[in-house]
């Protein structure tokens, strides 16, 4: 499938809906109910990890000072996230999601919420 590509009408949807609505895409050509695919998600992650534990090893070995202890996990964090959002924003695969079914409620009663629908002790 191409990317960012609509499985149902076949036309690009914007990356940035991708990127901003991931789970709950809704194609804006057709109105059908989109997700990213799990294997654009876990490449993703996994890259974006790995560049992020770069970034971590080069701030922690070139910066010193009392900022030396936080900023190298800020700035793995801020770097897995523009790389994951890059690589979504590029390479995402778009598959039909299900619709989400509705638990039915459950009644209760005052006798049933306060234990009382057993035999006595």
């Amino acid at each position: 499938m191409a990317m960012r590509e609509c499985p149902q009408c076949m036309k690009k949807v914007p990356a940035t809906e991708v990127v901003a609505y991931t789970n709950s895409i809704e194609c804006p050509h057709c109105q059908a109910l989109l997700t990213v695919a799990l294997p654009t998600r876990v490449i993703g992650a996994f890259i974006g990890l790995g560049v992020g534990w770069l970034v971590y090893g080069w701030a922690q070995k070139s910066l010193t000072g009392e900022a030396a202890w936080m900023l190298p996990t800020l700035y793995a964090f801020l770097a897995y996230s523009f790389i994951y959002t890059i690589y979504v924003m590029t390479t995402a695969d778009l598959v039909m999601r299900q619709a989400e079914v509705e638990a039915p409620a459950l009644s209760v009663t005052p006798a049933a919420a306060h234990g009382d629908v057993g035999g006595h002790h």
